[in-house]
């Protein structure tokens, strides 16, 4: 990637503040606070979202995917394809894990034309030195290694990808399927089984009331618990014979799910240096308002 595609992939969200001294002087109808106003709110808010990115990615240890636990982590590695068909970017063809693809017209036709955008959602492979976790890339921001654009006749054509070999970093929630459940995994299914079965008393009777009093004896109660035990023994000895295999995705709630080709510490600093850009902006746009007023 060139300086400047990689300058405006990571700054593009700093570029509308060079705009309003131009909106300003073009139009001159609108209240004299309305644009410095509106200028240092965004600032302000875009300051708190750079800067909550930031602060995530600089306190979430780097784990490897052997030693990851559940929960949110960040994994840094080389992005791998899974297993299956290569998948390659829509209009340039080139071989990747991830891509984002826009067709829109040049602005040159007589007669409105529609944009076209593709994103790939595609699982990929973040390769570590001690293993691989599988990210799930849809809902992440998503900073590409690879960017270019062309013309083709009426059309200017983009593209944006992670291609195989890549630097991957990921911050995300990370989840584990398959392998030998623990002991507690049990205790937890087994309560979950058995509370299912208190839901539907009818169904619980028909099973398990030997002696049709329409009552659980306690010797009757310890039989159904057995045949719960059996029942999520089964399932976990066929959980433990599927590989474990971990899986990196958006999380529940509202923390930050990023996907970046640089380092930890490069993915930091260069969030926490936006989020102060834009803290600048929303401060010269305060002195433009009081200056105003």
């Amino acid at each position: 990637m060139t300086l400047l595609a990689a300058l405006q992939q990571r700054y593009a969200s700093l570029l509308p503040y060079l705009l309003l001294p131009l909106l300003a002087w073009q139009l001159d109808e609108l209240p004299p606070r309305l644009l410095p106003a509106a200028g240092a709110l965004c600032g302000v808010a875009l300051w708190l979202h750079f800067y909550r990115q930031y602060r995530h990615v600089a306190d979430t240890p780097t784990t490897t995917s052997q030693a990851a636990a559940q929960g949110y982590c960040e994994c840094f590695g080389e992005a791998a394809a899974l297993d299956g068909p290569p998948l390659v970017t829509p209009f340039g063809g080139m071989r990747c894990v991830w891509y984002q693809a826009e067709r829109r017209p040049n602005g040159r036709q007589q007669r409105p034309q529609r944009s076209e955008r593709l994103c790939s959602d595609d699982s990929f492979r973040l390769l570590d030195r001690r293993g691989e976790i599988i990210v799930q890339p849809a809902g992440a921001s998503i900073e590409a290694r690879h960017q270019r654009s062309w013309h083709d006749g009426d059309d200017v054509l983009s593209e944006r990808w992670i291609a195989i070999g890549d630097p991957l970093y990921a911050l995300g929630e990370l989840r584990s399927l398959g392998g030998q459940p623990d002991r507690q995994a049990f205790r937890d299914d087994l309560q979950l089984t058995l509370n299912e079965w208190k839901q539907d008393p009818a169904q619980l009777l028909r099973r398990f009331d030997q002696n049709g009093d329409g009552t659980l004896s306690s010797e009757e109660w310890e039989h159904a618990r057995q045949t719960a035990h059996g029942e999520v023994g089964r399932n976990h000895r066929a959980l433990a014979a599927i590989p474990l295999s971990h899986h990196l995705q958006r999380p529940a709630d509202r923390r930050p799910f990023i996907i970046s080709w640089r380092s930890p510490q490069d993915t930091a600093g260069a969030l926490r240096r936006l989020a102060w850009s834009h803290a600048a902006c929303a401060l010269l746009a305060t002195l433009w308002l009081v200056r105003s007023g």
